[in-house]
Formats: C-alpha cells, sequence, structure tokens
C-alpha cells in the first residue's frame, strides 16, 4: 500500500504541474506567434494550430486573430483542465490509500465524460479555430473543415471503457459496503 501512495503522490504532482502548466502554454503559444505566418508556399506549423489549417492562412494574424484563437483553443484546453482536476482529486484519494470509495467512481467517471464530452465538441473547435483562422483571408479564400478520424474513435472508445469501469467499480464499491455491514 506504502508503494501505491508514493506513485500516487507522484502522479499527482506531475497532473498538478500540468494542470497549471496548460494554460501557460498556451498563453505564450498564442500570445508569441508570428502575426506573419505566411510563408512562400506554406505556413509556419505550429502545433496548437490544426493540420488541416496549416496552408489555408494567406494574412498575417492580427492580435485580435489570435485573441480569437486563444479564446476558440481554450474550449479543449477547459476539458483538458478538467480532466487533470480530476486526475489530482483521484490520486488524492489514492494517496489516502482509498482505493474503492464512491468518490473514486465519481472521478473516475467524471472523466469518462469528460473526454467522451471532448469529442463531441471537437468538431465545432475545428470549425470555429478555421474560422479564427481564416476569417481575414482574401475573399474566396476563408476554409473551415471538420475531421473525424481514428484518433476520435480512439478517444470515444477510451471514454466508454472509462465509464465501464467507473460503472463496475460502483458495483464493487456497493458490493464492499453491504459486506462490511454484515455480521
Amino acid at each position: 500500500m506504502d508503494k501505491i501512495k508514493r506513485v500516487s503522490l507522484i502522479f499527482r504532482f506531475i497532473f498538478q504541474f500540468c494542470f497549471f502548466a496548460l494554460p501557460i502554454i498556451y498563453i505564450i503559444a498564442w500570445a508569441t506567434t508570428p502575426g506573419d505566418l505566411v510563408m512562400a508556399g506554406g505556413v509556419i506549423n505550429l502545433s496548437f494550430i490544426p493540420p488541416a489549417y496549416t496552408n489555408k492562412i494567406f494574412h498575417s494574424l492580427s492580435v485580435y486573430d489570435r485573441l480569437f484563437g486563444f479564446a476558440v483553443s481554450a474550449i479543449p484546453m477547459a476539458i483538458e483542465l478538467y480532466i487533470l482536476y480530476s486526475l489530482i482529486k483521484l490520486f488524492k484519494l489514492y494517496e489516502k490509500g482509498e482505493i474503492f470509495t464512491s468518490l473514486n467512481v465519481n472521478h473516475i467517471r467524471h472523466i469518462g465524460y469528460a473526454l467522451l464530452i471532448s469529442q463531441i465538441l471537437n468538431p465545432i473547435y475545428e470549425f470555429l479555430m478555421g474560422v479564427a483562422l481564416t476569417l481575414h483571408n482574401p475573399p474566396g479564400k476563408g476554409f473551415a473543415a471538420i475531421g473525424f478520424d481514428l484518433t476520435n474513435i480512439g478517444i470515444i472508445l477510451i471514454a466508454l471503457i472509462t465509464l465501464l469501469i467507473s460503472w463496475v467499480m460502483a458495483e464493487a464499491c456497493k458490493l464492499r459496503e453491504e459486506q462490511q455491514l454484515t455480521i
């Protein structure tokens, strides 16, 4: 049990670091994005800009374009922060040695729902990002795309498995409580 507590402490620190670092990284990325992304034959490849838009931006990004882009990228970031928050809470319980409790089940269930919601909101995010990045393109050069690939399917499957695990754990918690009440 001590090993579980130590490993849980390490992971909780990692998740806490990520929780605070993620918004800072997004802010720095959008603040330091060069205004003139247009280069000969393409665009600088920035990891926070969806790949579908790398060759579709035909204007310099103004401060307002970058603010709009940051606001749109806050949609998936908020979900990622919520998942990290739930993981922090879950691993705090593990640190205390609380493994099969209804609180653990709730945190795991919340993670599953957040993953599922992220994939439901992903097309909206991708479309809005296209609007944000190509709004000031020359006439007829605006572009917005919605993609769905194996990664999305994989995340949906992970979300469903996570929800299934939370349901199984909830049933196990009920059985454990019944056994504790039995003399």
